[in-house]
């Protein structure tokens, strides 16, 4: 268990992972400070342990930071919409690096423990898996939004940090604005849906269960540089949800393949970006829960 001196700031609340770390933390009764961009809509999180907190605003974050004074902040707050980030590019990087940047200047100097979410998005596809140790070349806003977040913790020379590279975050949770690839596929297919799925992007989809528990080694390990933290499977998003149809005893026929090009995003991706995990297996002990084994735990949350 984690020491209960731990006092953990967790921005982006709202969100799925905001959601998770909050369960957790309550969970093994470890002091924690919910926040996020609006009011609290978590049925489970108190409201004293909550206070609204948008990081694009400086002042409001070294406030926040200041009045707390958290050994550890999980920055989850992000803008993740990767279509959107094309049509809203200001608010992306004023959200995904400047919002880091603005931790940091609430961090000033003081030894507290940043880990900030990142994404396989920074890559260009090039390759089938990525190191940590391979190079940037994201193709959109939201990945060179993100990548500046990191570049910015880079610059800082803050050495208690933390970057997580995840890729495709999913599982359930309370009023959240957006679902996932996942849970909005099990809900089609039961309702007999006909689903249209690219067989043409490949990824290593991340359980959000997993991302917690990685994100509760590196604060009980003290853990700092990068690690990829995802899924242990690369397949085409066509194949894994051909897996979900599995699950559900659902007719493969139902899912149908399509090139990403009659997709017509707006945001250009990555044609593979799997990340490779050996590292946080080899030092975190972090061990990925099996792809089916996670939509169990999916449907008993819904």
């Amino acid at each position: 268990m984690i020491e209960s001196l731990k006092k953990i700031l967790i921005t982006g609340s709202n969100g799925l992972l905001g959601q998770k770390l909050v369960k957790y933390f309550q969970q093994h009764n470890i002091e924690f400070l919910a926040t996020a961009k609006t009011e609290n809509k978590l049925s489970f999180c108190p409201n004293e342990k909550f206070a609204l907190l948008d990081i694009e605003n400086m002042a409001q974050t070294v406030e926040v930071i200041n009045s707390f004074n958290p050994t550890h902040i999980i920055n989850a707050a992000a803008m993740t919409n990767v279509d959107a980030c094309e049509d809203h590019e200001t608010e992306c990087f004023n959200v995904n690096a400047r919002g880091v940047a603005n931790i940091l200047e609430g961090i000033n100097g003081a030894e507290i423990h940043l880990i900030q979410i990142s994404t396989d998005f920074i890559f260009d596809g090039k390759k089938k898996l990525y190191s940590e140790e391979d190079t940037a070349n994201p193709l959109s806003n939201y990945g060179k939004s993100k990548w500046g977040g990191e570049e910015v913790i880079f610059e800082s020379r803050h050495e208690q940090s933390t970057i997580l590279r995840t890729s495709i975050v999913y599982g359930v949770g309370e009023s959240l604005k957006k679902g996932n690839i996942f849970s909005w596929a099990i809900n089609e297919l039961r309702a007999g849906k006909d689903l249209n799925i690219v067989n043409d992007q490949f990824r290593t989809p991340t359980f959000v269960d997993d991302l917690v528990q990685a994100c509760a080694k590196v604060v009980l390990l003290k853990e700092f540089g990068v690690y990829n933290i995802a899924g242990g499977e690369l397949l085409s998003m066509h194949d894994y949800i051909l897996k979900v149809a599995k699950y559900l005893n659902v007719n493969p026929i139902k899912v149908h393949a399509i090139t990403s090009g009659k997709l017509n995003q707006k945001a250009k991706r990555p044609i593979s970006s799997g990340l490779d995990t050996y590292k946080a297996k080899s030092e975190l002990g972090y061990v990925p829960t099996d792809f089916v084994e996670s939509l169990s735990k999916i449907d008993l949350d819904n």
